[in-house]
């Protein structure tokens, strides 16, 4: 019973469940700035790369898969997630120039 609560948490941090959960407040955050985006056409280009992505990420959460799917998945949520990021990286760059200059 002891073991358990020292180890519980360890063996979190360890796991790919801590890895899952980091892409999933990842992906929370860039959805909740996206929101505040007023540029309707670059909201729906990353909108649209989310929702791909955002199938994938529920899966890895719910499921039970094979080392290869598992990491096949990851390789995939990850690279829409930093997509997406770019993005919106690049929309708040140009919304910096346009307030500087």
């Amino acid at each position: 019973m002891v073991l358990g609560r020292i180890f519980g948490p360890l063996s979190f941090l360890i796991s790919r469940r801590h890895k899952i959960y980091k892409l999933r407040k990842k992906y929370d955050r860039i959805r909740e700035k996206t929101n505040k985006v007023k540029d309707h056409e670059k909201s729906s280009s990353i909108f649209s790369v989310l929702d791909q992505v955002e199938p994938n990420l529920v899966i890895l959460e719910e499921q039970n898969l094979s080392r290869l799917e598992r990491g096949r998945t990851l390789k995939f949520v990850s690279a829409g997630i930093r997509k997406s990021e770019q993005i919106l990286k690049s929309h708040e760059e140009r919304k910096e120039v346009r307030k500087i200059g």
